[in-house]
Order: C-alpha cells, then sequence, then structure tokens
C-alpha cells in the first residue's frame, strides 16, 4: 500500500493538487476564525446575537453560548489560525493537518446535531479533504503506530520545493495583516486567491525550469 501511495504522490498532478489544498482549507480557516469574531471573544456568524437567549432558536443558542465562554472561544479560533498557518506553510503541514482533522471533525458534528441546512455539505467536503491530507503523510505517522515501521521520506520534485513554503508564509501574513486593519472577508479571500495564482505562474512559469533544488 505505501509503495502505491509514493508512486501516486510523485504525480506532479497530485503534488499541486495537495500544495493548494492545504493553502485553500487553511486560508479558509484562518479567515474563518478571525470573520466570526473568534480572536475578541464575539461571535459575527448570526444575527440577533443580542437578543435574549431564551428568543433564540437552538443553534443560535449554541453560538451564543459559545461566544459568551470567552476564553474556550478565542481558544478555537487560535486553533484554527494555528492548523492553518501550519498547513499554509508546508513544511509544518503533518501537524496542521492532524490539528485540523480533530477540529473540522468537531464542526462536521455539530452541523449534524443542529440540521445545519447544506452546511454539513461544506464541512463534510472539508473532512474529506483532512483525510486526504492525513492519508498523503500516512507513512510519517505509522512510527506512532507501530515502532518498527520504518519510514524514509521519498523526495517530491514539486511539492518539497521551498518556494511552497515562501508562498505560504506570504499568504498567511497577507491574511494576518488584513485580519489586524479590519478588511473584509471578501478582500482577504481575492488577494490570497491572487498570491496563490501568481505563485503558480511564477513557479511554472520560471522556478521550475531552472531546477528543483529545495
Amino acid at each position: 500500500m505505501f509503495d502505491l501511495l509514493n508512486k501516486l504522490k510523485q504525480q506532479l498532478f497530485l503534488q499541486v493538487f495537495t500544495v493548494y489544498l492545504r493553502y485553500l482549507i487553511g486560508a479558509a480557516f484562518i479567515i474563518a476564525a478571525f470573520g466570526m469574531g473568534k480572536m475578541n471573544g464575539n461571535s459575527n456568524l448570526l444575527q440577533s446575537m443580542n437578543s435574549p437567549i431564551n428568543q433564540l432558536q437552538p443553534i443560535q443558542q449554541f453560538f451564543r453560548v459559545m461566544s459568551d465562554s470567552g476564553l474556550y472561544w478565542q481558544f478555537i479560533g487560535w486553533s484554527q489560525i494555528i492548523a492553518g498557518a501550519c498547513l499554509m506553510t508546508q513544511r509544518l503541514a503533518r501537524l496542521g493537518a492532524l490539528i485540523f482533522f480533530g477540529l473540522i471533525l468537531n464542526i462536521f458534528i455539530i452541523t449534524l446535531s443542529y440540521n445545519f441546512s447544506g452546511t454539513p455539505v461544506i464541512t463534510g467536503l472539508m473532512l474529506l479533504a483532512a483525510l486526504y491530507l492525513l492519508i498523503w503523510d500516512l507513512p510519517s505517522f505509522m512510527p506512532i503506530i507501530q515502532n518498527s515501521f520504518n519510514y524514509s521520506p521519498v523526495k517530491l520534485t514539486l511539492a518539497d520545493h521551498s518556494f511552497w513554503m515562501i508562498l505560504g508564509w506570504v499568504m498567511v501574513s497577507s491574511i494576518l495583516i488584513l485580519a489586524l486593519v479590519h478588511q473584509h472577508v471578501p478582500l482577504q479571500l481575492g488577494v490570497v486567491f491572487a498570491e496563490g495564482l501568481f505563485g503558480f505562474i511564477l513557479y511554472i512559469g520560471w522556478i521550475g525550469k531552472k531546477g528543483t533544488t529545495v
């Protein structure tokens, strides 16, 4: 099984897909942490959050209690930022995938429990993405399960290039700077998308042709 996985990981298309999947879900997690007000202890997710709690719908009551917890709400936000940043920087993507899986599994169960309209589809896809990333790095996790497992990393021509780590840090920095100056979420998404597109064009058109020395 691991031999097949290593062969699949040599496919350049899958390497590009994996790198940009990390960017996508990592950026989404960081932007959501700020967009939902988790860093200041308030919830911006739903309207009427200032109404008496007994007048709210069950899902609104849930988020009211979560946001009123203050420290716990901020803890979730920081966890999202750490997981997202680890994923986007590529070098720490394995750690990011583990944290992300725990978070998104919890969110997925919540959306099912409170019967979100359509949201379980989105969180379900994100859960599948997390499983994909865990499988991608499965050999590196095996020594935790089996001490005798012999793991030797396989060099990936594209995905292991330091360019993606640098681009990831640039994207994370852009999100954090825009969040600190209170820019709108669409602008954050647009800037990150533009950086990702420019990075892809730059790598394919210039860096990739110069060689893949990390």
